[in-house]
């Protein structure tokens, strides 16, 4: 089944979520499932079979590939002056999202491959919004934008130098070089330890509330960071709790839309 599922993927153009590296990627979705109800547990397995785990990292590959074609306006959560998210049509990741637990719910009277590729986007946009860099405020045009921006490489004070790097990457892969060798595994309980007390608080609300919580989280970065700003060493270790934070979060949610859909 999985096999017919990346098929209609690969044929449809199914876009998938640019998020944290596939380990991190992998990580929230295990921690989700621990998470998830034993109903959850058991749909899961049935529709993205036994190594559910790995369907990130599948699609991860697919993508690098250039096998699967992306819409940016899906992985994107904009949010107007209030932090309330933007949903004019439903070429967004909120609406997506909403779509498919929907379509989740009413598995019965749909095709396996259908309900499968709703519980893929339930895991990839929901890890796309927490992601800062998919985060765009209407106060803040510029977070629209992969701007530009220096990073520190290095060294402190006057000796500190900097090199140019893009926004949207940095928040996807700019943290994982200081743990390259830690496993999924590794990451899920160093989350579980560090962040698992607030697991009911994250996991409380729906899918816009989750949306504007980003937002809220963001909007202090952003009114600081832009294009050609400075990110030093201090700033750089700074965000990581933030990066982090988001990790959690996306794994909280993602079992509650599991456990929400299939009770």
């Amino acid at each position: 089944m999985k096999k017919i599922f990346l098929a209609l993927a690969l044929i449809c153009g199914v876009y998938t979520a640019q998020a944290w590296n596939w380990v991190y990627d992998q990580a929230a979705l295990l921690l989700a499932y621990e998470n998830m109800t034993p109903a959850a547990q058991t749909e899961l397995k049935k529709y993205l079979g036994e190594d559910y785990s790995k369907q990130v990292q599948t699609f991860q590959k697919a993508r690098k590939a250039g096998n699967l074609l992306e819409s940016a306006e899906w992985e994107q959560i904009s949010l107007d002056m209030d932090l309330k998210p933007v949903v004019a049509d439903d070429k967004n990741a909120i609406a997506q999202l909403e779509m498919a637990v929907e379509v989740v719910k009413n598995r019965a009277t749909k095709s396996n491959e259908e309900v499968a590729l709703a519980m893929h986007k339930l895991i990839e946009l929901t890890i796309a919004m927490h992601n800062v860099g998919n985060i765009s405020l209407e106060e803040f045009p510029y977070s629209k934008e992969d701007f530009e921006f220096q990073q520190s490489a290095g060294g402190y004070g006057k000796k500190e130098k900097f090199r140019t790097r893009k926004w949207k990457h940095f928040w996807s892969y700019g943290f994982s070089v200081f743990h390259s060798v830690w496993s999924a595994d590794m990451h899920v309980r160093e989350l579980k330890v560090c962040r698992g007390r607030n697991k009911e608080q994250y996991m409380a609300g729906s899918i816009r509330d989750w949306a504007t919580d980003m937002g809220k989280v963001v909007k202090p970065l952003y009114e600081w960071a832009g294009p050609d700003c400075y990110l030093s060493r201090l700033a750089h270790s700074q965000y990581e709790e933030l990066y982090l934070d988001g990790v959690a979060r996306a794994s909280y949610r993602i079992a509650a839309l599991f456990n929400e859909a299939t009770k």
